[in-house]
């Protein structure tokens, strides 16, 4: 039965690729909403968002990252938009830290479709909400 609903929801997101690549830049609310109700679908079935993210971003929606907090200095959570590679993660830490003073490191994974950031002080939601929205994320919420 699971593989036949993760096939299921597979082809209805790749309908959706297939309609959203034709319709551009055009798209109505109730697209945006279709695609929301789509994402909290699996998010309920604990399945990858990257997808219908991305659909969201190029809607000009951009999607609320679901983050892992692991402590009270350390986030992960999951990207949507290709990460590049160890030169740009470098790049990346150089910037941040630049800009903001509580920043330690901002780690890919080895496959860099998700990242984890650790700060100097305590999280705030200010402090996350910053850093996320340069992932391309509008908020957060915790998983």
């Amino acid at each position: 039965m699971y593989y036949y609903k993760t096939k299921l929801i597979r082809y209805v997101i790749t309908g959706f690729l297939i309609v959203f690549s034709t319709i551009g830049y055009g798209q109505t609310q109730n697209s945006v909403d279709s695609l929301n109700n789509l994402r909290s679908q699996l998010i309920s079935g604990n399945q990858s968002t990257a997808e219908v993210d991305m659909l969201l971003h190029q809607s000009g929606n951009n999607p609320t990252c679901i983050i892992q907090q692991l402590d009270n200095y350390t986030f992960s959570f999951p990207s949507y938009r290709p990460l590049g590679d160890a030169q740009r993660e470098e790049k990346v830490n150089l910037r941040l830290k630049a800009n903001y003073a509580y920043l330690n490191t901002i780690d890919f994974s080895d496959d860099f479709t998700s990242v984890r950031i650790n700060c100097n002080q305590q999280l705030t939601p200010a402090i996350i909400n910053e850093l996320v929205s340069h992932f391309g994320y509008n908020g957060y919420e915790v998983h």
